[in-house]
């Protein structure tokens, strides 16, 4: 599985692959929100669990267990990216520990 992108450095401009499909779908479903959910989300670091936990907006809270030790001081982000087309079948995620990616994989549905 590929790596969610570290938004806050590359953009957004890559997760739309035919800007015209989404507007012209759109244009059909005037209430319809959102396709697509692609965002970086703080994440924060438990020691006493080993665990780094962080909120997907829409889905909730997801923890996983850190792969390696965790600096306390450390800067830690979730960037996270749904599966699927129209109807979202899960949510992906890279976790990145001080820009560098440390682990990557699927914490809600499938992908």
């Amino acid at each position: 599985m590929a790596e969610v992108p570290n938004f806050s450095v590359s953009g957004f401009e890559h997760t739309a692959s035919n800007p015209k499909t989404l507007q012209s779908a759109h244009a059909q479903m005037p209430s319809l929100q959102a396709l697509n959910l692609s965002a970086c989300v703080g994440a924060r670091y438990d020691s006493a669990t080993n665990k780094i936990c962080f909120t997907v907006p829409i889905y909730g809270d997801a923890c996983i267990t850190a792969p390696r030790s965790i600096p306390l001081d450390a800067g830690l982000k979730a960037c996270i990216q749904t599966c699927g087309s129209l109807i979202p079948t899960g949510v992906k995620v890279t976790i990145y520990l001080n820009d560098n990616a440390v682990w990557n994989g699927v914490v809600f549905g499938s992908c």
